[in-house]
């Protein structure tokens, strides 16, 4: 069956013309009107004169180095994305070519998944291009966050980040749930890049600062209002205002502020700590957690008012052993960048080493792959080789996922109440997370476990 994913203009680019017409009628069958520019020179004048939303050109151009290409698209301020494809790309050269800005490196443009996605990513960074462009220019702070987290190829990312960017725009409250290092800031960052806001992006650890100093982080303070308090200071909403702000770990704020919040947020304006002015606030929040907060509402621990008020819009980002397609894309991404900030040079990788990151679990996410991969920059010479992985990484070839017996026959039921059994283990009973992976609503997956229940007693 057909997937029309929605028309837009998407331009080939490849001296191969037998090469090109056969992608094109792959992408047309897709929805998408296609165009074919055998040189590079010819596509560049092309998108000087129309409007073209992707450019998936050929690594073997032969009238300019890709370089030279990409660096002429940038000067000429096109919105356009830009898609790689080739057999002999190096992992030097598709890490450069990323850092410039191209969206995605196909090794095998044929394969109708992968070129899918390519070209969702593609036009959905080609939207949010537009987007920019029509207020202010964004500022170099807006486009950090484009790296460590946000490289991906899997399909679970890719719906992500176009529900992502169908919110971006729109001033409602997100919460970003998922387990701690998958990236939860570098996606808020994300989002108000790709907003209209043209404020400060500002985010606060709520789980780090004290209780009797978060209020004021928050809120601000007037002098005199304590000890210490010599002058009035701004809090993050005064200073978020016309921006974004991102509330980290919001399960571990207390009870006495979450009731100040959800005023905040109701009326959009704050009392600095010590005084009795209102101050009109336009700020853009986003909630994170790595908790259930929905089991935190049910023990009283975190208040229904609040959560529903944070809840408008919940994005639950997969674990990294969830997404597994992403794992070499972001391992090599992440050792180029170990490279460039350590002054050192890019070593080959063998592909057995690959396969054994994406055959391990991963339970501190990206964040603990940027670890691994500073590591092995750091220890090895000019090759990692799988002798250079940890001790925990021998035990992965028997680790490689969860699996599920099931002693046929066993009616539908009984298998479909296995696996919610299994995944619950294998989220520690985190329903939300659980429902998220089986891709149901949380009322949905209670609902199950009830009706499961009632079958057992």
């Amino acid at each position: 069956m057909t997937t029309i994913l929605g028309r837009g203009t998407v331009l080939f680019v490849d001296s191969d013309n037998l090469r090109a017409l056969s992608l094109r009628a792959a992408v047309s069958s897709m929805g998408y009107n296609c165009a074919i520019e055998n040189s590079a020179r010819s596509a560049l004048r092309r998108v000087k004169s129309r409007s073209v939303n992707v450019i998936v050109a050929s690594s073997e151009l032969t009238d300019l180095h890709m370089d030279t290409f990409l660096e002429s698209l940038s000067r000429a301020n096109v919105n356009s994305s830009v898609v790689i494809y080739g057999k002999n790309i190096s992992a030097c050269e598709a890490i450069a070519w990323m850092r410039s800005g191209v969206v995605d490196i196909l090794l095998n443009p044929s394969d109708p998944e992968s070129l899918r996605g390519a070209l969702q990513r593609a036009f959905t960074i080609s939207s949010s291009k537009l987007s920019k462009k029509s207020t202010a220019k964004e500022s170099e702070s807006d486009r950090v966050g484009q790296g460590d987290g946000l490289l991906y190829r899997s399909r679970a990312m890719s719906d992500l980040m176009k529900k992502a960017s169908r919110v971006a725009p729109i001033k409602v409250t997100v919460l970003l749930s998922g387990e701690s290092g998958t990236g939860k800031d570098v996606l808020a960052r994300e989002i108000h890049s790709m907003s209209r806001r043209s404020g400060s992006y500002i985010a606060i650890n709520c789980a780090a600062i004290p209780e009797s100093l978060l209020e004021s982080e928050l809120f601000g303070y007037e002098r005199g209002a304590f000890t210490g308090a010599d002058g009035r200071r701004q809090g993050k909403f005064e200073a978020a205002s016309g921006g974004t702000l991102l509330l980290d770990e919001i399960g571990d704020m207390p009870l006495s502020i979450q009731a100040k919040l959800l005023r905040v947020l109701e009326e959009e304006k704050i009392t600095r700590l010590g005084g009795n002015a209102a101050v009109s606030v336009d700020v853009r929040l986003i909630a994170a957690t790595n908790r259930d907060l929905a089991k935190m509402v049910e023990e009283g621990t975190f208040r229904q008012d609040l959560y529903y008020r944070i809840k408008v819009i919940e994005i639950d980002i997969p674990p990294l052993r969830a997404r597994k397609s992403d794992i070499p894309l972001l391992a090599m991404s992440l050792l180029g960048q170990a490279a460039e900030k350590f002054g050192l040079s890019m070593p080959e990788v063998d592909p057995d080493v690959i396969e054994r990151l994406k055959s391990y679990r991963w339970p501190g996410n990206v964040r603990q792959l940027k670890n691994m991969m500073e590591s092995l920059l750091v220890t090895s010479q000019e090759r990692i080789t799988i002798e250079d992985l940890p001790s925990e990484f021998e035990r992965v070839k028997e680790e490689t996922c969860s699996t599920l017996e099931l002693c046929l026959p066993m009616t539908l039921a009984v298998v479909e109440d296995e696996v919610i059994k299994k995944m619950l283990a294998l989220t520690g009973g985190n329903r939300t997370k659980t429902a998220s992976l089986l891709g149901i609503g949380r009322r949905t997956l209670q609902r199950k476990l009830e009706s499961a229940n009632n079958g057992n007693s």
